[in-house]
């Protein structure tokens, strides 16, 4: 793992147990087992590296949910495998979940590092526009239905990790249709 990695993964693991104003440049540069030099190199404070962290997370996130995307599948498998996707992400990688829900709309993230990560995420308003040409979805902006589904999931998650329920397969399904049938439009 290079260098500007190593800083990443250090202040994540501390900066989610610790808190942001409680991990100092020093701890992180000894965590990451690299000196002062290197991290201000590669980054002009902590406030940078929360920037970092938060692009590498959604880098991750996107390259995983949107794997198989493809145009001509239907909406309905598309938004069923994307969010599917979404959901193990999230539970296979708690930590990268706790930042997401920490930091999305924190103002620490910069605006152009919100521009940057979540371009990476239109996929998602193809999908609802594709459903919008359809008739499929209630009339609500695509942006606005990622918000809604993707805020609805991700609540979902974080209370289930706080209450400390099991999400079962059986039960991550249910949540789908759930939210499929929050933003469907009515027959």
């Amino acid at each position: 793992m290079e260098k500007r990695e190593r800083i990443l993964y250090a202040a994540l693991n501390l900066i989610i147990k610790q808190g942001l104003q409680h991990t100092p440049m020093s701890q992180i540069a000894e965590t990451a087992g690299v000196g002062m030099g290197s991290v201000y190199k590669r980054f002009r404070n902590k406030e940078d590296i929360v920037n970092g962290i938060y692009v590498k997370i959604k880098t991750e996130e996107a390259e995983i949910i949107f794997v198989n995307y493809d145009e001509k599948l239907g909406v309905a498998e598309t938004f069923r495998d994307v969010y599917g996707r979404m959901i193990a992400y999230f539970l296979e990688n708690p930590l990268k979940f706790n930042f997401i829900s920490q930091y999305a709309f924190s103002p620490v993230i910069e605006k152009k590092t919100q521009q940057e990560a979540m371009s990476l995420f239109y996929p998602f308003d193809d999908m609802y526009a594709r459903g919008h040409a359809r008739g499929l979805f209630k009339d609500i902006k695509p942006q606005q239905l990622t918000y809604f589904v993707f805020g609805s999931l991700c609540y979902w998650l974080k209370c289930a990790s706080e209450l400390g329920l099991l999400i079962n397969d059986h039960l991550k399904e249910q949540f789908l249709q759930m939210a499929w049938d929050s933003i469907k439009k009515q027959d």
